[in-house]
Parts: C-alpha cells; structure tokens; sequence
C-alpha cells in the first residue's frame, strides 16, 4: 500500500512538472562586466632573460604603467611621471619587443645585465640597449634593490 502511496505521489508530482511553463528570461539582462586584470608587477625573478621578457610582454600590451614599474624605485627612476612615461611610449601602436641575448658583470655589490633589445611597430624599428641591475644578496637590502630592474636604457620610442 505504500508503494502505491509513493508511486502515485511521484506520478502526480512528475506530471506537476510538466505542466508549468518554463521560466520566462528576466525582462532586462544585464552583460557582467568583465573582470580587468590586476595590473602586473614585474617579476622577482633572479634570471635576467626571464625580466627582461617579461618587461617586452607589458610593452607589447602597451601597459605603460608597468612598464615604468620595471625601472628602479617602482619607476621613479626613470625620471618621468607615469603620465609623461605614458606619453613617450603611447606613440608605439603595435610594438613587437625582440630582447638578445645579454651579458652580466659585477661590479661594487651588483650586477649589471646589458643587453640589446629591438622594437618594432609596423615599418619603425628602435634598437638599443636596456641595462638591468640588482643588489647582490647583502644582508639588509630590501626586495626592491634585490629585483632586477631597469638602470637605463638607450631605446627612444
């Protein structure tokens, strides 16, 4: 008799969901703004070649104010603002970075990393040097003497 109770009863209830007219879709949508990435921060990375990359990857995204936090101090160093960084190298529309391969040296508690590096956007190429430097592990220096980072560069955009 229970059986028939429940078998009935799922029936009933089986058949209930059958007859209810689907969900209507919400009379506006709204689209979900897409998240926007985190702005990256360059790498704490103690290989050279993999900073040097990644400093290429942010100026081919045209990420500006990364790009000026690859130099010393979070960027001050470059001796410009984030809005005249930008400035100078918004010029560059479609820039594939090319970094070569670099050599290192030492000199007074760091190490220099030179190396040569190509730009190119459309039919304009800039060629030049970009030199790295970070503290050699000293007890005392902060992360930030200890990342490499941008020293100089002879690249004009």
């Amino acid at each position: 008799m229970n059986l028939r109770i429940l078998s009935a009863a799922y029936l009933l209830a089986l058949g209930a969901c059958h007859d209810q007219a689907p969900a209507s879709p919400p009379e506006a949508t709204v689209s979900p703004v897409p998240p926007q990435p985190a702005p990256a921060r360059p790498p704490s990375s103690r290989d050279p070649d993999m900073v040097l990359r990644a400093w290429g990857d942010a100026i081919e995204a045209r990420d500006w104010t990364t790009v000026r936090a690859f130099w010393g101090d979070q960027g001050a160093r470059s001796a410009l603002s984030e809005t005249e960084f930008a400035a100078r190298w918004s010029g560059l529309h479609y820039p594939k970075v090319t970094p070569g391969k670099g050599q290192s040296k030492g000199a007074a508690g760091s190490t220099y990393y030179t190396a040569p590096v190509t730009i190119t956007d459309g039919k304009r190429v800039i060629t030049g040097e970009v030199v790295m430097r970070r503290v050699n592990d000293i007890e005392g220096a902060t992360p930030e003497q200890l990342r490499w980072h941008i020293e100089s560069t002879s690249l004009v955009p």
